[in-house]
């Protein structure tokens, strides 16, 4: 009988430890791959499925095309309280079709923060006391068009379409993969009136002919396709992509006298983007906020189409020491868009800049709702044009711009040296440069293919270089969604005086940014926090039960902490229970509940 026992006891075990095991093992090592539309799904879905107690994963709406939806999985733990009313941060992914690195990011981070919290403390903390919203992919179309080439969608009838040759379809005419390599490279064909010729260095790479060069090789260059409609034009008429373009959002839509604007005939007029824009306006508790993009490593900040001077004092120090922390982390350099990644012409007031960006995604999440918005651009060669030396290669301002720094034939010639260097390499993963091949194609007759990969210029190889690049970055998204504000009580204090009780109480904003952005006030968008008591029937308070204050000063990384004080005389018996509240829209609420006597 002793003997079963045992023999049961270690079958127990064993089965909750295989359970244990298959749980734990559920969701695989993330690979650091371009993951398409159904497998990041399914990434996503399991997350959900496997941590129910943290994560909720959910549709906030079908995008442009129909064909998919935008989803947002929201973290934290539910039972440390409702997620809405925690500080939260919000991340996303792909407003730009092309720049599928963001959506990388954003799926990392999901996986990273769900499968992390029962070892590492600072995860732990971060889903103990806020929220996070990751909405993937806001352009999930493009990004499956970019990663599989394969368009599901009606390209002739989808919002935003346009017929660019003039023949009464739209998106009929658009680049293919010819020879399947997983790339749509440039194709060169041998033209007396191109405008395009060899670089005498390197005759892999194509500059631009002189405007009254004669007497040399030359060369008509465009993406490698076919001639869908038989027109006799090639890839005249792209499918739209774009379905958010950051373009399309209120602030700074347009200039004052019409000149200049955003994209669309009014803000918000992009389906995916006011989808987006719908569900942050929905979660008032998001103070802090990250859209990811591609290419340049850097991290951009507000404003887009105003300069500095123009920037809150208190908020611009705020960006320039919080992001700075960021460089640590990634490397990338901190930047305003307007000041730093704009071609700025001088004497001309911004509303007259023709290179300014109107209608920008920061712009708008900063200037009109007040929150601590982010652009990081993700992705940069930087490191392998520093490694054979920048030379005599220019690099003022506009700082990063693409296209610009990376797209100059002398930059590209160093980049061309260093593959040439690590030709085979395994992190490259095949990517970088396909040399030219000839083939006889279909329309043109001989030409020949070749140029930089899918994955170089504009997003990173998968594998090492990509991991690399979203481990940095999850590594700096977990560092900000904790310099959200956060209200605490520090000290309640209760004294009998006659007949009455005074009740005093002092709270403070542990986080590290304050409880709302100055601009946030500057706008009138922001409430003031409010220090509340609760009252039982029996009870009477002699002054207003709510305390109010405009903001609550974050700690900005130091040991001291601003104390907001309240206190209330209250009429009531003897063991009366209160309840004291410290409420923050941006900063959540933290309650204690206080029995009325002698201390």
């Amino acid at each position: 009988m002793q003997k079963k026992s045992i023999l049961v006891f270690i079958l127990t075990v064993f089965l909750v430890f295989t359970s244990f095991s298959a749980k734990k093992n559920m969701i695989s090592e993330f690979e650091y791959k371009y993951h398409n539309y159904e497998e990041s799904m399914e990434i996503l879905k399991k997350l959900a499925r496997e941590y129910p107690e943290y994560a909720d994963l959910y549709s906030i709406g079908k995008s442009v095309t129909g064909k998919r939806d935008l989803w947002c999985i929201e973290i934290g733990n539910k039972k440390t309280g409702d997620l809405d009313s925690k500080p939260a941060a919000y991340f996303d992914g792909n407003q730009h079709a092309s720049e599928i690195t963001g959506g990388e990011v954003t799926l990392y981070l999901a996986y990273y923060l769900l499968t992390n919290y029962n070892t590492d403390p600072q995860i732990k903390e971060l889903l103990d006391t806020r929220a996070v919203y990751i909405i993937q992919r806001a352009d999930p179309d493009g990004a499956e068009y970019y990663i599989t080439g394969n368009i599901d969608w009606d390209v002739e009838n989808v919002q935003g379409a346009e017929d660019h040759d003039g023949d009464g379809r739209s998106g009929e005419d658009g680049p293919e993969d010819m020879d399947g390599d997983g790339n749509i490279l440039r194709m060169r064909i041998k033209d007396p009136d191109g405008r395009w010729k060899c670089h005498p260095d390197d005759s892999r790479l194509m500059i631009r002919r002189g405007e009254d060069e004669k007497g040399g090789i030359y060369y008509r260059v465009i993406s490698e396709g076919i001639d869908n409609d038989g027109d006799g034009e090639i890839n005249e008429d792209h499918p739209v992509t774009g379905f958010i373009s950051n373009r399309n959002y209120p602030a700074f839509w347009s200039s004052p006298d019409a000149r200049f604007r955003g994209r669309g005939d009014y803000p918000l007029q992009e389906h995916n983007a006011k989808l987006v824009a719908d569900f942050i306006i929905s979660k008032p508790n998001i103070s802090v906020l990250e859209s990811y993009h591609t290419t340049s490593g850097i991290h951009l900040r507000p404003y887009a189409a105003r300069p500095d001077d123009a920037f809150p004092p208190q908020d611009l120090q705020d960006y320039c020491a919080l992001l700075g922390k960021g460089t640590e982390i990634t490397t990338y350099p901190v930047a305003s868009v307007y000041n730093d990644f704009t071609t700025i012409q001088p004497g001309i007031p911004p509303d007259a800049q023709p290179g300014v960006r109107h209608g920008v995604f920061i712009d708008w999440t900063y200037q009109h709702l007040g929150l601590f918005s982010v652009t990081t651009e993700l992705w940069t060669l930087e490191p392998f044009i520093n490694e054979m030396g920048w030379g005599n290669i220019p690099r003022h301002k506009p700082l990063f711009a693409i296209p610009g720094r990376y797209n100059r034939p002398d930059a590209q010639l160093k980049v061309l040296k260093w593959l040439d260097i690590h030709a085979g390499e395994e992190r490259l993963g095949g990517q970088g440069f396909k040399d030219w091949k000839v083939i006889d194609h279909p329309d043109l007759g001989i030409v020949e293919i070749g140029g930089f990969t899918k994955y170089w210029l504009r997003n990173p190889p998968p594998g090492e270089y990509l991991e690399k690049v979203v481990k940095d970055q999850v590594e700096f998204a977990v560092l900000r969604a904790l310099s959200t504000p956060i209200v605490r009580i520090m000290d309640i204090h209760v004294v009998r005086e006659g007949s009455e009780w005074l009740v005093r109480a002092a709270a403070a904003n542990t986080g590290y940014l304050d409880t709302s952005t100055e601009q946030a006030r500057i706008a009138r968008v922001s409430e003031p926090d409010r220090f509340i008591v609760e009252l039982p029937p029996n009870a009477h308070a002699e002054n207003d039960k709510t305390v109010r204050f405009d903001f609550m000063r974050g700690k900005r990384g130091s040991s001291f902490e601003s104390l907001y004080n309240a206190e209330w005389r209250i009429r009531a018996p003897e063991n009366t229970m209160i309840t004291v509240k410290i409420v923050s829209g941006k900063g959540g609420t933290d309650t204690r509940e206080i029995i009325l006597r002698n201390e």
